[in-house]
C-alpha cells in the first residue's frame, strides 16, 4: 500500500469522526451562548455535511483508484452515515440537540 492511501484514509476517518463528534459539542457547550440556543442544531448539520464532503473528497481517488484500505472504509462509512442522517433524520437531531443543551442564562 503506499502512503499516499494511508494517508488519505487517515484524513477521511478523521474528518468523518469530527462530523459526528462536532455535533454533541455544538449543542451542549457553543449553543449556550446564543439566543436561540438548542434551535440552532441545523448549523451543526451544516458544519458536519461540510466536514463530512471533506472527508469524502481527501478520500475519493484512493477509494476509486485503490488500494482501499480499513481507515479508507471506516472514513468513507462515517462521513456518507453522517450525511444520510442528516438529510433523513433532522427530527432526531432536533430532539438530540435539545437534549444535550444546558440553558446557561442569568437569572
Amino acid at each position: 500500500m503506499e502512503s499516499g492511501a494511508s494517508f488519505s484514509g487517515a484524513v477521511a476517518l478523521v474528518f468523518g469522526v469530527f462530523s459526528w463528534a462536532q455535533f454533541p459539542a455544538l449543542c451542549g457547550f457553543m449553543f449556550s451562548s446564543t439566543k436561540a440556543g438548542a434551535g440552532n442544531f441545523r448549523y451543526s448539520l451544516w458544519l458536519g455535511g461540510l466536514l463530512a464532503l471533506i472527508g469524502l473528497a481527501s478520500g475519493a481517488r484512493s477509494l476509486r483508484l485503490g488500494p482501499r484500505s480499513a481507515l479508507l472504509i471506516a472514513g468513507t462509512t462515517l462521513n456518507v452515515a453522517f450525511i444520510a442522517a442528516s438529510l433523513t433524520a433532522t427530527q432526531w437531531f432536533d430532539a438530540s440537540c435539545h437534549a444535550l443543551y444546558v440553558d446557561v442564562t442569568d437569572e
